[in-house]
């Protein structure tokens, strides 16, 4: 399996999207029960993230139906979705807000990342900063 330059262009879009439709519009307007702690005081997880990544990962799944998606939020609710990383023919790791506690505080850094791994090994790694 290769990712040429097309599908990197196709990536970097749907990261894109994803922060126009789901992450900005939440930017700065998070209720209360928008935001839960995950592990600590600084470990947060927001609508944005749990959003942002439902829409990455089923956009994934129409375009590269037999690879394995691993977000960061569902990776949180079961962990053991990391286990066959390394032998998954391709492989999409996401991280839909990295940054979130900047995010949550209204904090303009942070961004929407996307690793790609091809038999155990990262080929490209995909940051969009939507704010800049």
């Amino acid at each position: 399996m290769t990712i040429d330059d097309s599908a990197i262009d196709w990536l970097a879009g749907l990261l894109s999207d994803a922060a126009t439709a789901e992450i900005m519009p939440r930017f700065r307007r998070l209720g209360e029960g928008d935001i839960r702690q995950k592990t600590s005081a600084a470990d947060l997880v927001t609508e944005a993230d749990v959003n942002a990544e439902r829409v990455i990962t089923a956009r994934l799944r129409e375009r590269y139906p037999s690879a394995m998606i691993v977000g960061e939020e569902a990776c949180s609710d079961n962990p053991a979705l990391l286990g066959g990383l390394g032998d998954a023919e391709l492989a999409f790791v996401i991280d839909p807000v990295d940054g979130t506690f900047n995010f949550a505080s209204g904090v303009p850094l942070f961004g929407v990342m996307l690793g790609v791994v091809v038999k155990g090994e990262t080929v490209a790694g995909i940051i969009h900063d939507p704010v800049g």
